[in-house]
């Protein structure tokens, strides 16, 4: 999600103003450049879920090996992991990092996977793109539930576009709520509960990713 900020010049002479104009004409194209390379993100990924989807003869473990190779090539995982924990990442130790990273990896993908066979009920009706700041682009959208079971939602694709880096997603927003700043809000209250603990959260993960198992 990507917003192109303000550029200020001092004109004094026709030629300097020219040169100016050229620069931010060369600017804007490249943030349209990133906007439309965002869309085509969400649109590539969207198009492979519903392929995806449409597959009766998969098994779970085949499920869960498309979803992760899609987390991996359409999502700052990096980046939403340590977003997930706030400012707790910072106290967390390298060890205690390198497991949560992985259950929590595990049990968004075990998550997925149960509302997989959904997937082919909905469709999604691009709308508007916005950027925000120099970083971040809004791909919005809205899902329709080709059932009728479910109301249409508005939803917000955030991919971050960094200088020289690919796009990649950073957050979903459905109705105004961002789906990873209330997982954040949630692990952030569990460790302040259990007296600012990171491996708190490790082993309410692990309790969740053994009952995922179970079930």
């Amino acid at each position: 999600m990507v917003h192109l900020k303000k550029l200020f010049l001092n004109v004094k002479t026709t030629i300097c103003a020219a040169i100016m104009m050229l620069v931010c004409a060369g600017g804007a194209a490249h943030a349209n450049d990133r906007v439309s390379e965002a869309e085509r993100l969400v649109t590539a990924l969207i198009t492979e879920l519903e392929q995806t989807s449409l597959r009766d003869n998969m098994t779970d473990k085949e499920n869960k090996q498309v979803l992760n190779q899609l987390v991996e090539n359409y999502f700052d995982v990096d980046a939403i992991t340590r977003f997930s924990v706030g400012r707790y990442w910072r106290v967390a130790t390298e060890s205690e990092r390198s497991e949560y990273a992985k259950l929590f990896r595990f049990v968004l993908l075990n998550q997925a996977n149960e509302q997989f066979h959904k997937l082919r009920d909905l469709e999604f009706k691009p709308t508007t793109t916005n950027t925000k700041g120099d970083k971040l682009i809004l791909v919005g959208g809205i899902i329709h539930d080709k059932s009728g079971e479910f109301p249409d939602v508005e939803i917000f694709w955030r991919v971050v576009a960094l200088p020289d880096m690919p796009v990649k997603i950073f957050d979903i927003e459905v109705e105004n709520i961002s789906m990873l700043k209330t997982q954040q809000d949630e692990n952030t209250t569990l460790i302040r509960r259990n007296a600012g603990r990171f491996s708190a959260l490790i082993e309410a993960l692990q309790e969740q990713l053994n009952n995922q198992q179970t079930d």
